[in-house]
Order: structure tokens, then sequence, then C-alpha cells
């Protein structure tokens, strides 16, 4: 059963071709505009963006009680080979198999099992034709946090935070979520110390015992490993992975 479709906190909503999720807290305002990037900046509310392959957008949005939240605003693109014949074009099968369902589903999920994630606020599914669609989500911001690249691209972490780091991901794996992207982008470190993962786009739940867990430790280390090789200055060693495991070991 969905948390999301079963929950008096959220709403679906169906205009024309979108069908938007959202908290209830946001769902009388909420529209398809808020999924378009050029709405927020017709009301000057961006207030900064992360370029990858893509660009994605932090907006603010102003609260009923005049209160401001701030927002990360993400299109779903294709990779690999795939992207060049069709840039955000997914095949459509169902509202509960999209991707950006999928994602909101599991952040729930996870809020509701502790796990340190940002919360989320709305998504929107687009069908295109017959048998495609298009994605976007919304995710609150993580106050005063900056992903492990830019960190390390300016200053070493401590052992507490190597060890905190290695400690989270195994709160995750002890819940069988598996990350299917764990690399140095995607883990978070606030100004508190509170280490958080996100993008959890192709994620899943896993319940079987099998290899995943070593699988995506793996995939991190080798993440650190070419961010080292790329950038030299990136502080990064193996006494600090020692660290880590000794965290994920605890």
């Amino acid at each position: 059963m969905s948390l999301i479709t079963h929950s008096a906190d959220w709403q679906q909503l169906k205009q024309d071709k979108h069908q938007i999720w959202a908290r209830s807290d946001v769902a009388k305002n909420i529209s398809p505009a808020w999924f378009d990037a050029v709405f927020w900046q017709q009301q000057n509310a961006i207030v900064g963006e992360s370029k990858g392959r893509y660009t994605t957008y932090f907006v603010e949005y102003k609260t009923a009680e005049d209160s401001k939240v701030k927002m990360v605003l993400r299109h779903y693109y294709r990779g690999g080979l795939i992207s060049k014949l069709s840039r955000d074009r997914f095949i459509f099968r169902s509202y509960q198999s999209t991707r950006a369902f999928a994602e909101l589903t599991m952040l729930q999920k996870m809020r509701e099992l502790n796990l340190p994630v940002p919360k989320p606020v709305a998504a929107m599914v687009t069908k295109v034709g017959l048998f495609k669609c298009v994605n976007d989500i919304l995710i609150e911001l993580i106050p005063n946090a900056r992903d492990g690249f830019q960190y390390l691209l300016q200053q070493s972490l401590s052992e507490q935070q190597w060890f905190a780091i290695g400690e989270t991901i195994q709160q995750f794996h002890q819940q069988g979520v598996y990350h299917s992207d764990l690399n140095i982008h995607n883990i978070m470190l606030d100004q508190q110390g509170k280490v958080w993962l996100i993008d959890f786009d192709r994620c899943e739940f896993r319940t079987s015992a099998q290899d995943w867990q070593q699988a995506n430790l793996s995939r991190l280390k080798r993440s650190l490993e070419k961010e080292k090789t790329i950038n030299p200055e990136f502080h990064f060693n193996e006494s600090y992975w020692q660290q880590l495991m000794a965290g994920y070991d605890s």
C-alpha cells in the first residue's frame, strides 16, 4: 500500500495531462507551474542552483503563515546512450511506476523510518502522447548543508565525520535501502555534523540477503578515488576510508 496515495498528509491533483501528488500543506496553492523554473524566476524566488549534467534549482516558497520554505526543483533526465535519442521522455506504464512517484514514495517511507533524508514536497508526471511522460519533483532543501564533494575540495573531514558517514550508510542498509548511485555527491553534511543521503531516483528497498550492501560501499569508494584522480587537491586517502568503514561496522 502506498504511503502517498493512502495518507491524509498527501493529496492527488489531476490537471489536464498533469498528475500531481502534493503535501496537504501546499496542495491548495500548487499548480503545474511550480515545476517550471521560469515560474519561480518571474517571482524572483530562485535562491540558488546546482550545475552538473543538468541544472537543479533552489527555490523559496512563502507559506500562508508567512514563513519561507526552500525547495529543490529537479527535472528527471535520462542517462547513458539512450539520452541521445530521448533527453527526458520515459515510457509510461502507470502513474505508480513513474520515476517521480517512486522517489516521492520512497522518501516518505524513509522519513517514516527516521532515516536522514530530505522532506518531500510534491511530484508531477506529465503525459506526452499515449506512451511517454516527463517527471519532476520538489524536495525541501536541507538547511545549512553541503555535499561531500564540495566539502572535500576545500578541506579535510575529521575522523568523527568519516565515522559518521559510515555509521549513517549502515543505518540505511539495516533498513534495506539500496542506493543505486551512492557517491560522494549524494552525501550531505550539515553544520551540526549530521549526515544525510539524497537523490533516490531508481533506488529501492531490498529485503533479500544479497551482496548489494558491499556493492554500494564499493561504488562509493570508487567515486572518492575517481575524484582524487581528477582533483589532486581533493581530501581523500585510504586512512579516511578506514574511518568510514569503522563507522559502518560499529
